[in-house]
């Protein structure tokens, strides 16, 4: 990531064989996307077992409801609270919060954007404001400057590389859980005798 969102490393255009070339630029979130802030939505109004998530800021859903505000495959941001300054990808219709920022009308690749913006999510989380309930502002997230290319094909190209990465770890991940549930297995039987060595 450190080597691919920075420029640093160039990929391969997939039409010509060859790196891409061309200036990676300087711009501002604002300038490139929409910041849309959610609708609260009263805990009464959540229905369990309803179809769409109600992502109220913070890393989980909070509920679920019957109606939806925002669409499939969206990046947000956790407004307010511990977790404010959260990347987040949504690849369902959602209802977004009071407390949740959702990036819409782009002009760049949104998968790209949801890698670069996870890779400075630190940095993003240090725009809080506040000592009670912490927030982040519109207005600081609007200024918030990226670098990003210029050939919206070579942030296809880097998101496609980082999005197989996210899927290797995510099958290891499973892969791991797997193995601690069978070690968990492994020692009820053995350490109650069941099986003897």
């Amino acid at each position: 990531m450190q080597l691919l969102l920075t420029g640093k490393k160039r990929v391969i255009d997939p039409e010509t064989g060859k790196e891409f070339e061309g200036d990676w630029e300087e711009v501002r979130l604002g300038d490139i996307a929409c910041i849309r802030k959610g609708e609260q939505l009263s805990k009464s109004i959540m229905i369990k077992g309803a179809k769409y998530p109600v992502l109220n800021g913070g890393i989980n859903f909070s509920g679920y409801t019957d109606k939806w505000n925002i669409s499939e495959n969206t990046i947000t941001i956790s407004e307010g609270g511990n977790s404010c300054g959260y990347i987040n990808f949504i690849t369902e219709y959602f209802w977004s919060g009071g407390h949740c920022y959702s990036i819409t009308e782009l002009k760049c690749n949104k998968y790209f954007l949801f890698q670069l913006l996870k890779s400075v999510e630190n940095k993003i989380m240090k725009l809080r404001v506040g000592s009670g309930l912490p927030n982040i502002q519109k207005k600081d997230l609007n200024r918030f400057r990226l670098t990003i290319p210029s050939i919206e094909n070579e942030q296809k190209a880097i998101a496609n590389i980082l999005s197989k990465a996210d899927e290797e770890v995510k099958f290891m991940e499973e892969e791991l859980f797997q193995l601690k549930e069978q070690k968990k297995g492994l020692m009820q039987l053995l350490l109650t005798g069941i099986i003897r060595v």
